[in-house]
């Protein structure tokens, strides 16, 4: 049997090429792959490899099995000599294997101030954005595997609970998400480290992972192994507990799918939910945290919302891109208006413009009858041409703005005006008003003012037609 050799610390490793099949692991392994789907027919993999011990038997199952890989090592110059050790080790097992690889260099530190994160958080968005650069740039590789384990799936779960987390933090390590499959997942530590020695398998180890100042270090050096002093088969529990835990989640989701449907209406870019049906909804907390989570909002912000529905209208909790408003009878959800506001110019007989709530557009017509008033749709408006003085201004409206509503011979504030329409607080962002003179002549889509209305004196017609997004 032809073997490689790698040097670490002085001493010479062997790696035995071993193509097993019909062993335990290999056999487990194809049924996991086969029960979650993990791999479509002809599907070829970029797998990443560390060089340690799990990556290894990934690699190793992949070959037993006849499934094509591409090997994909990142050294992130972290260790010294350990990183370019682990490097050689890759390259010379890839060479033995004779399987194509993939080797990145990463500045992991300058990339972790530059971004003003961990370096563990550094390592792990270096590490992905590469990976899925490669597979986007493969014409033949579809899917990136990872050697996560049952183990690992158990940090996971107890960093997560630690943390606070809703059900789906404790269903551990999903098999896939996205295009990144754990085919894995189903084996121990132990049983890996099993099938490794079985083989004849040799890996490198990293020097960092017996240190327990990172939190899964501490969970996996300290915490597991002090728990499983008191009960043995700690972790075989926490196993069945992760998978009674997905098929929990996967009947919370599809409660949740149902109190969605009733509770949460779109319409017009923003959404809907009615308060006296949220309030029955149980249980309640729950509810509302599916309901808003995603729209940026915390799981601390869930009082704050049931608040509003015992709120005024007007009432509101912001995220960082949406508000949920207290509106009648309904909370709102609606995007932070972003755009800044802005002065525009109408000028000239005819016209168009873009404006950020639609777009306006306006000709100058010899004179219609008056009559031709009820015949307008809410989008349109008809003014007299001798009162305007071009060119006009549209901007949106503002607190002490006011007009004479057409038919009304006193002014009235157009804030006082909005409240009378009933309109939301979103949609009272949207208002726009053309103006002549500092006289507002229209609120777009919703009155024109009395002085500027048709009589029979009027020779020449201002159509104006504003078409919202």
């Amino acid at each position: 049997m032809p073997t490689m050799s790698c040097r670490r610390h002085g001493k010479i490793y062997q790696i035995t090429n071993m193509f097993m099949l019909h062993t335990n692991l290999p056999a487990a392994f194809s049924a996991y792959i086969h029960t979650y789907q993990l791999l479509p027919k002809d599907a070829s993999v970029l797998l990443a490899m560390s060089g340690g011990v799990d990556s290894v038997v990934l690699a190793h199952l992949f070959r037993s099995t006849a499934i094509p890989f591409t090997i994909a090592h990142c050294n992130f110059q972290l260790r010294g000599d350990e990183s370019v050790r682990d490097e050689n080790f890759v390259r010379s097992l890839a060479q033995q294997w004779q399987v194509p690889l993939l080797v990145k260099h990463f500045d992991t530190k300058e990339y972790a101030t530059t971004h003003a994160c961990s370096i563990q958080v550094a390592a792990r968005n270096l590490r992905y954005d590469w990976f899925q650069a490669c597979v986007r740039t493969s014409d033949i590789t579809q899917l990136i595997a990872t050697a996560h384990h049952a183990n690992d799936s158990v940090e996971t779960m107890l960093m997560n609970l630690m943390r606070g987390t809703g059900i789906e933090g404790l269903h551990g390590i999903l098999p896939r998400r996205g295009n990144i499959i754990r085919p894995l997942l189903f084996a121990t530590k132990e049983e890996i480290i099993d099938h490794a020695k079985k083989h004849d398998l040799n890996w490198v180890e990293d020097s960092s992972n017996d240190s327990s100042k990172y939190t899964r270090n501490f969970i996996r050096n300290e915490m597991i192994p002090a728990a499983e002093k008191i009960f043995p088969a700690a972790v075989k529990n926490m196993l069945g507990t992760i998978q009674k835990m997905q098929e929990a989640e996967l009947l919370y989701t599809q409660a949740i799918a149902q109190h969605k449907s009733k509770l949460l209406q779109r319409e017009k870019g923003e959404f809907k939910i009615p308060v006296l049906l949220l309030l029955k909804a149980k249980p309640l907390r729950s509810i509302t945290w599916e309901l808003i989570k995603g729209f940026d909002f915390t799981e601390g912000q869930v009082d704050e919302v049931l608040k509003l529905c015992t709120a005024a209208t007007g009432a509101y909790v912001q995220s960082a891109s949406w508000r949920i408003i207290r509106h009648r009878k309904w909370l709102l959800i609606a995007p932070v208006q972003t755009a800044i506001a802005t002065t525009l110019v109408v000028e000239g007989n005819n016209g168009e413009l873009q404006m950020p709530q639609g777009t306006l557009t306006w000709k100058t017509l010899d004179a219609v009858d008056a009559n031709a008033y009820k015949q307008l749709k809410p989008a349109e408006a008809m003014l007299d041409a001798r009162q305007l003085a071009f060119p006009l201004v549209l901007r949106p409206w503002k607190a002490g703005d006011y007009l004479y509503p057409l038919g009304m011979r006193k002014k009235k504030k157009l804030a006082r005006l909005l409240i009378d329409l009933k309109l939301s607080t979103t949609e009272k962002e949207k208002v726009w008003v053309l103006e002549s003179q500092q006289k507002i002549v229209w609120v777009l889509g919703l009155r024109i003012d009395d002085r500027f209305k048709l009589t029979a004196q009027t020779g020449q017609v201002v159509h104006l037609h504003f078409k919202p997004v």
